[in-house]
């Protein structure tokens, strides 16, 4: 039996590296700072750009985003420049499909000082 357990526990952990979850972004998740002139996020898993997105808007829900979604240095790091960002708050959802076909999605929030 707890032989049965641990092949359990293996294969739940394989399926948790199966999708591309944020790891960290650039504005960072929640932070206060200068406008950025692209937002980054790096994933857990390689993501494929033609299948993934990433959306900036501003606290009134139009679009900040100046271009198109591209690998930035890595397939598990994506980027998107945005126009010159005002002060104030900034929402970034993103939805990417992974190497293996899995798709997450997710947003946080960054503010622009005054």
């Amino acid at each position: 039996m707890p032989a049965l357990a641990v092949a359990g526990l293996a294969c739940h952990a394989g399926v948790a590296r199966a999708h591309a979850f944020l790891q960290r972004a650039s504005p960072a998740v929640g932070s206060t700072g200068a406008a950025p002139r692209e937002v980054v996020i790096d994933f857990t898993e390689g993501v494929e750009p033609a299948f993934s997105t990433i959306a900036v808007t501003d606290a009134g829900g139009a679009s900040v985003t100046a271009g198109a979604v591209h690998l930035a240095g890595s397939d598990r790091r994506l980027g998107v420049a945005v126009r010159p960002l005002a002060a104030g708050r900034y929402r970034v959802s993103w939805h990417v499909t992974a190497t293996d076909t899995h798709k997450t999605q997710g947003g946080f929030t960054f503010t622009v000082a005054r």
